[in-house]
């Protein structure tokens, strides 16, 4: 009788207690599971975002969430500043904050930086010369028959406006086209002044391809004359300019009538550009160096004028030294301090 007695004893012990365990006699009284003890609460930040404004303004930025481990479910967790604000140009700190349903809390920070785009210092362009600088190309029509047309749409005005666009999107960028078809350095000269007075900042001069074709080298050196003349007009107008060397041309497979007349004066007429360009304290801009030669698919059948690909290799050539001279440096930086964070957190029950 006595198992029976301490069965019954034992079931009232552990009923007292709030719980009724079968076990023997002899046996040890069983101790209830522990609640396992959740790992600590982490937050991990989604990675840094730099994003351009192109307008230079401020931006509404999206990124990615914040992931909890650890604590106890549910963690809520919010941002600040909030996914999609506004963020100013600049490197601006996002907080994340964190809590689970003890009130455990944790934290993260990752930074946002806005970028603005370059600028330039001068914006208002000028490209002054003859039928080079007009665009004018060679347009093949039915037959094989070659003409000669001005297309301003080709020309490395236009090509130079677009690119400096693309490039300073904040800024309002002019490059007027004032390229005159057959016009020699003398007429152009005369003709200066006038455009000078419209108001551009910086003069783009290319010219002189009418001049030097079969050319003395009397008439070569009046060319440069009149280029010289034409530089110090605008300089003493308060005008920037920058001189550009003529392109290559092509005499041995261009066709009948050929126009690279000038082929045999071009070297030192280009030598004498330079010089003008180095004594008076000019922008140079060496576009037969750009050409690196190539005379088949950067200039025309006629042997003078550039093809649209030649244009634009003209385009970058003074997009390039106009970018050297005039783009601002970026300014630094500027760092937000972190946010605090913005939601109450749960009280510990």
């Amino acid at each position: 009788m006595r198992r029976p007695l301490c069965l019954f004893l034992r079931v009232r012990f552990w009923a007292a207690a709030g719980s009724i365990l079968a076990v023997g006699c002899g046996d040890p009284p069983a101790r209830p599971t522990p609640v396992p003890t959740p790992d600590p609460l982490a937050l991990t930040c989604p990675a840094s975002v730099t994003q351009l404004s192109p307008t230079g303004q401020p931006l509404a930025v999206r990124f990615g969430s914040a992931t909890a481990t650890g604590g106890t479910p549910p963690v809520q967790i919010a941002c600040q500043p909030a996914n999609d604000s506004m963020f100013a140009v600049g490197r601006t700190t996002v907080t994340c904050n964190g809590a689970d349903s003890r009130g455990v809390t944790a934290s993260c920070a990752f930074t946002v930086t806005v970028t603005s785009p370059p600028t330039i210092s001068l914006t208002q362009y000028v490209a002054f010369g003859d039928s080079i600088t007009a665009g004018e190309i060679t347009v093949i029509g039915e037959g094989g028959f070659h003409t000669l047309q001005v297309v301003d749409a080709l020309s490395y005005p236009t090509d130079l406006r677009g690119t400096l666009s693309a490039r300073y999107t904040a800024q309002t960028i002019g490059v007027a086209n004032q390229g005159v078809k057959g016009e020699i350095t003398a007429d152009g000269l005369r003709r200066l002044p006038g455009v000078l007075g419209q108001g551009y900042q910086v003069l783009l001069l290319v010219e002189g391809a009418n001049d030097i074709s079969n050319a003395t080298d009397a008439q070569v050196l009046s060319a440069l004359a009149n280029i010289r003349a034409m530089v110090r007009l605008a300089k003493g107008r308060g005008q920037r300019v920058f001189l550009g060397t003529l392109p290559p041309e092509n005499p041995f497979t261009c066709f009948n009538p050929c126009r690279a007349g000038g082929y045999a004066q071009l070297p030192s007429y280009n030598l004498g550009l330079q010089a003008i360009a180095s004594s008076e304290g000019v922008g140079f801009v060496d576009v037969f160096t750009q050409f690196h030669g190539d005379v088949t698919t950067l200039i025309g059948p006629d042997g003078l004028h550039p093809t649209a690909a030649g244009y634009r290799v003209m385009a970058d050539a003074f997009f390039n030294a106009i970018k050297n001279a005039y783009e601002v440096p970026g300014s630094s930086l500027t760092t937000s301090s972190p946010t605090a964070p913005f939601f109450a957190i749960p009280r510990r029950r």
